[in-house]
């Protein structure tokens, strides 16, 4: 796989942060950018001022009384729901997550003659100007960057405005796509920026225990300088400061070419996993360029992408919508390809830190909603507390079920038993408690005491919808028809699942469209299909039945005929993958060119607006998010392999033009383990290989030219014969190639 003609190239200087170079391992990120200078902002996963607002730690704020405010509708009672629940996301600097600052390379001049470079398959930035050059790389093995630089210089350390800052700035608070974020200084003492033995620093005391630093180690040559930088808390120990420089030392010794070599080494063996040729350069580079950079803030061992992953804002403010982790969208469109695209190990992360935090989500469930089990925060801070925003979704407890999710689709792509009866049906078991201690029975039918369709309406009195609305009950139903599986699977009591999903309506249709809920329609253009989520990711409804198809295909055209205008750069990817579920290539491909074309900046960076000012939307704003980067990859992967309907449906959904041009895919992982290669040409499916990881059988639908095949395994080969439209076959673990 050449991945070459995909890396991140400028010929010009560089302007913006959000435009830069974006470097990381999963715990450090550095962007490189600038046209006066080097900048190098250096940004750590973790560094978070977790501090509760006051408003959270009131009496008051609790469900049961969110309940009742937000139904008493008075103006007095909906200011009050908006002080306890809302205003504490706009009105302090904390709970945020922080930016650290940059490195500013100062050759006294403006830069001339600029080629700026990523190289995707080393993950190796560079940049080359008239009177010098810098080349750099964040260790895929060490919490350290490394840059070797040639030139005159001169090298200062930048700490963003607002850290030492304790009032707002004179610029208005920004509003992008309904939420506001302060953009208030968080009052930390002033540091001090030091130099002494090559090393370049500050270290930063907060208005907690918690302190920080970042830390540059410089080595001159006789041609080229290097510079060895990372970031330490004190979560690193209380010596923080001791240690930060005993490994940027290490480092210096060990020497930048043999960490560049062993660093390559890591990136050679990440790009091995999945691939696909679908000769279409706008989607492929989109596709390479998003992988690239969930490498890059995505690691086992540390925590998951939080909204803009290891790249916060150097723009010397608070990060938008302070950095942090979105549960209505953000976190579950990041985790939702990785599994098909078979990189696991980084994509473990997210469920890692969900089991992590069970003892504080257990914690939440109790004190926030008043009952036993587990609920997630749907706008949480990095160690899982509540920031408020938006009650719609921010205090939401059917978003516990879609991050949730996660955890069943990693069993179903494993087949890992083990990890079912361990992680997921505990994970289940908890949330699904905590579920039915908030439903209410009313004419024989459970009920939400609120419900939402997110982020429909905005934050109105309107968005609590006559419960339930079709997302929460779609969502409802999931967790137990996924608990009743689970429990037949391992052998757990299931009669109580089984009574529970008795008692819940069935998804609401009006006049053949599925409604917000079961008196009322989508009315407008809305970023979010919240109100689809049947259809997917939860695969209540398949494309299997002539009334099925007729839902999907009514559905779109109601979203399609409210147009775009109110779209944000993830809605595109949501709508490409509801087309790729309804086998339509055409559509889907085209809202992935859309999303491509209009949302995409040459950095690989998703600017949830139409910045480029194409008429895909109305709201042109360049605030940096990276969720809809892996909708998509999702939406594209679902258009080549699918199975979620008890078989393996290669190339469900591809435009007409692909057909005869050879395309292909590589090493996609599909339920119970198995990774299956496909490909298509001269028009027609021409070969499928499939590895298998145990004996089981698998069934394909035929899409081959002829209903005969031949089958090649490990042991053996012969022609199969094709069983009403599929081919049904009992595979041992090993290889199997079929060809038409």
């Amino acid at each position: 796989m050449d991945l070459s003609k995909y890396d991140i190239c400028y010929e010009h200087a560089i302007t913006s942060w959000d435009m830069g170079l974006p470097l990381g391992n999963g715990r450090l990120g550095c962007i490189v950018y600038g046209e006066d200078a080097i900048y190098l902002a250096v940004d750590r996963i973790d560094l978070w001022d977790t501090r509760e607002h006051p408003n959270t730690l009131e009496a008051g704020f609790c469900y049961k009384n969110l309940v009742k405010l937000s139904k008493l509708r008075t103006e007095e009672a909906w200011k009050e729901r908006e002080r306890l629940f809302e205003k504490i996301y706009d009105e302090l600097s904390y709970p945020s997550k922080i930016s650290a600052g940059h490195f500013k390379l100062d050759y006294g001049c403006e830069l001339q003659n600029v080629h700026a470079k990523i190289d995707l398959k080393s993950a190796i930035g560079e940049m080359h100007f008239d009177g010098g050059e810098i080349e750099l790389f964040m260790d895929a093995w060490k919490p350290v960057g490394a840059a070797r630089i040639k030139g005159d210089f001169r090298s200062e350390l930048c700490i963003p405005e607002y850290i030492s800052s304790d009032c707002h700035n004179e610029r208005e608070m920004f509003k992008d796509g309904g939420q506001i974020t302060p953009t208030c200084g968080m009052g930390y003492p002033q540091a001090d920026i030091k130099k002494e033995d090559g090393f370049l620093y500050y270290i930063q005391e907060t208005k907690s225990e918690f302190s920080y630093g970042v830390f540059a180690y410089t080595v001159l040559k006789k041609e080229f300088a290097e510079i060895y930088f990372t970031i330490k808390t004190s979560k690193d120990g209380d010596d923080f400061d001791r240690i930060a420089k005993e490994e940027l030392k290490e480092a210096a010794r060990t020497g930048y070419d043999k960490l560049k070599e062993e660093h390559i080494k890591w990136w050679k063996k990440y790009w091995e996993k999945a691939s696909l040729k679908i000769n279409d350069e706008l989607l492929e580079k989109t596709y390479y360029r998003s992988w690239y950079l969930f490498a890059s803030c995505s690691r086992k061992g540390n925590y998951p992408m939080p909204l803009q992953g290891v790249w916060t804002a150097d723009d010397g403010k608070i990060p938008p919508w302070r950095g942090d982790y979105h549960h209505d969208t953000n976190t579950q469109l990041s985790y939702q390809a990785y599994l098909k695209a078979d990189r696991l190990a980084e994509g473990e992360v997210f469920l890692d830190y969900l089991w992590n935090l069970k003892p504080r989500f257990e914690q939440f469930a109790n004190e926030f909603y008043g009952v036993d089990g587990l609920l997630i925060p749907g706008v949480s801070t990095i160690d899982g507390k509540p920031m408020g925003g938006w009650s719609q979704y921010a205090l939401s407890p059917t978003m516990s079920i879609w991050v949730a999710l996660s955890f069943d689709e990693y069993y179903l792509y494993t087949g890992d038993i083990l990890f079912l009866k361990e992680k997921a049906y505990p994970f289940f078991y908890e949330v699904g408690k905590a579920i039915m201690g908030l439903l209410e029975e009313k004419n024989g039918k459970l009920y939400l005491p609120l419900s939402t369709s997110p982020e429909i309406y905005d934050d109105t009195p309107e968005a609590y919808l006559i419960p339930n609305s079709n997302f929460d009950l779609a969502l409802i139903r999931y967790l137990f028809v996924r608990l009743q599986e689970y429990s037949e699977i391992l052998n757990k009591e299931k009669t109580a699942y089984e009574e529970i999903l008795s008692k819940l309506d069935e998804i609401a249709v009006i006049d053949g469209y599925i409604g917000l809920n079961r008196v009322e329609r989508l009315k407008e253009s809305h970023r979010h299909f919240s109100h689809l989520m049947c259809l997917y990711p939860l695969h209540l409804i398949h494309y299997d039945t002539k009334e099925h198809r007729e839902l999907y295909k009514k559905a779109l055209s109601e979203i399609e005929k409210l147009g775009t205008g109110m779209w944000v750069g993830f809605s595109f990817a949501m709508c490409a993958q509801l087309y790729a579920m309804a086998e339509n290539g055409a559509d889907a491909y085209e809202k992935l060119r859309q999303f491509a074309d209009g949302f995409v900046e040459e950095n690989g960076f998703h600017l949830n607006g139409d910045y480029k000012q194409k008429g895909y939307s109305t709201f042109h704003y360049r605030r940096f998010t990276l969720e809809a980067l892996f909708g998509f990859c999702d939406a594209l992967q679902e258009m080549l392999l699918q199975e979620y309907q008890g078989y393996l449906h290669l190339f469900p959904a591809i435009p007409k033009q692909w057909e005869n041009e050879g395309i292909e895919f590589n090493g996609f992982r599909s339920y119970g383990g198995i990774l299956v290669s496909g490909k298509i040409k001269n028009g027609y499916l021409s070969e499928i290989r499939l590895k298998i990881p145990e004996k089981m059988l698998i069934k394909i639908k035929n899409t081959f030219p002829t209903k005969r095949a031949r089958l090649e395994t490990d042991k053996k080969t012969q022609i199969i014969e094709e069983t009403e439209g599929f081919f049904v076959l009992e595979l041992e673990k090993g290889n199997a190639k079929i060809t038409g």
